[in-house]
């Protein structure tokens, strides 16, 4: 049986009608939480400010991501001193960077389990391996889910695969001067005022 350090669970944009999550990332959770009473794994990682979209389109979230995960987990009975949290990261590729800097390194968290959506592990995968390098042992475990109607999976990951070609594998401070405001996002600053272009709510 693997041991990890920490079993990561990462936001994703919630419904803004209710401010809840989708349902993948509740299942997530409680397979995080399944896993660290296991004793499987040392911790959990919430990981999320808000989504980098919202703030695209002007819309303010009334909780941070990180939060809402971990105040689930233990409502659920999770020891809150068994949670950690990343709270400063809008995109996948943040996460990771924030993750990396802001927990794992000084934690020197070596061996991770990664929990997500089905349709995100690829992109996941390539994300770890560029970002947090070949010194981290990664394990992914799925949730079978498919994206909402407005959302292209594919697309995302092109553009952040274009935005990271120039990086060396593991080299994350390469990205540190470029949140938000390379060129990529504004482009899918742009993107993201089209695909929201009727007012949400």
């Amino acid at each position: 049986m693997n041991k990890y350090d920490a079993v990561i669970v990462a936001g994703s944009q919630p419904d803004t009608s209710t401010w809840e999550f989708p349902h993948q990332v509740y299942q997530c959770l409680d397979m995080a939480q399944s896993i660290l009473e296991s004793g499987q794994a040392t911790y959990i990682i919430t990981s999320g400010k808000w989504s980098i979209a919202l703030d695209n389109i002007g819309l303010k979230q009334p909780f941070r991501e990180c939060d809402k995960m971990a105040e689930y987990l233990i409502a659920k009975g999770v020891p809150a001193n068994k949670i950690l949290r990343e709270s400063i990261s809008k995109d996948t590729i943040s996460n990771l960077y924030y993750l990396k800097t802001e927990i794992l390194i000084p934690k020197n968290f070596k061996n991770i389990l990664y929990i997500t959506a089905s349709f995100r592990v690829p992109r996941a995968e390539f994300l770890c391996e560029r970002i947090l390098g070949f010194d981290y042992k990664v394990d992914f475990v799925e949730v079978v889910s498919a994206p909402s109607a407005s959302y292209n999976e594919p697309h995302t990951f092109k553009v952040q695969k274009d935005f990271l070609e120039p990086m060396q594998d593991g080299d994350h401070e390469w990205l540190a001067d470029k949140f938000y405001s390379d060129p990529m996002y504004e482009y899918m600053a742009k993107h993201n005022k089209e695909t929201y272009a009727k007012p949400l709510t």
